[in-house]
């Protein structure tokens, strides 16, 4: 399958895989409110199916999930699309998570909870970087990830700091300077 291109909204189509419902309606809405088209799918069982059945531009996925591991999806991912990139979340960052996900060519490992920014920013980069690489989404392709451990120099990604919490946090341009204007 080719990544989707006419008729989606202008920042493509993201599968987001989360079994927190309030976590991932959050996702959902951040991402909706970046210009990205989002489907939200409880279990990786379930995302894999839509995977195999519809184009993606991105798939969010947390890596603890009833059932299959968002790290076990990952790799089923690999072999269906090679060229899907991959981001995965986790409330649960540690060095095993990092390797096992950049063994598996995830494009991005992020830290929940993610700030807006961030979570928006990185969604737009893996999909532009992916949609300006050769065309790597097909099924069967031999292709690699558009961004891997490799592209880092071997180096893991820094897992991103917690920013800003599910609710009652302004955006981050809009928090308080610590100094007055001026001053």
């Amino acid at each position: 399958m080719k990544a989707s291109g006419a008729g989606s909204r202008r920042g493509g189509r993201v599968l987001l895989v989360d079994d927190d419902p309030a976590y991932g309606e959050y996702v959902r809405r951040v991402l909706s409110s970046g210009g990205f088209e989002v489907s939200h799918q409880p279990d990786a069982e379930s995302a894999l199916v839509r995977v195999r059945a519809e184009r993606w531009d991105l798939l969010v996925t947390d890596i603890q999930l009833p059932g299959m591991s968002g790290l076990e999806l990952l790799e089923r991912v690999r072999e269906v699309v090679p060229g899907l990139p991959v981001a995965v979340l986790t409330g649960y960052a540690s060095v095993d998570y990092a390797v096992s996900a950049l063994r598996g060519a995830a494009a991005e490992f992020l830290q929940k909870p993610v700030s807006r920014r961030d979570l928006i920013a990185r969604a737009a980069e893996l999909i532009e970087a992916s949609r300006a690489a050769p065309d790597e989404h097909a099924v069967g392709s031999c292709g690699e990830p558009s961004v891997t451990a490799k592209d880092r120099g071997g180096a893991l990604p820094r897992p991103r700091p917690a920013a800003d919490p599910i609710a009652g946090v302004p955006a981050d341009d809009a928090r308080a300077r610590s100094a007055p204007p001026g001053g």
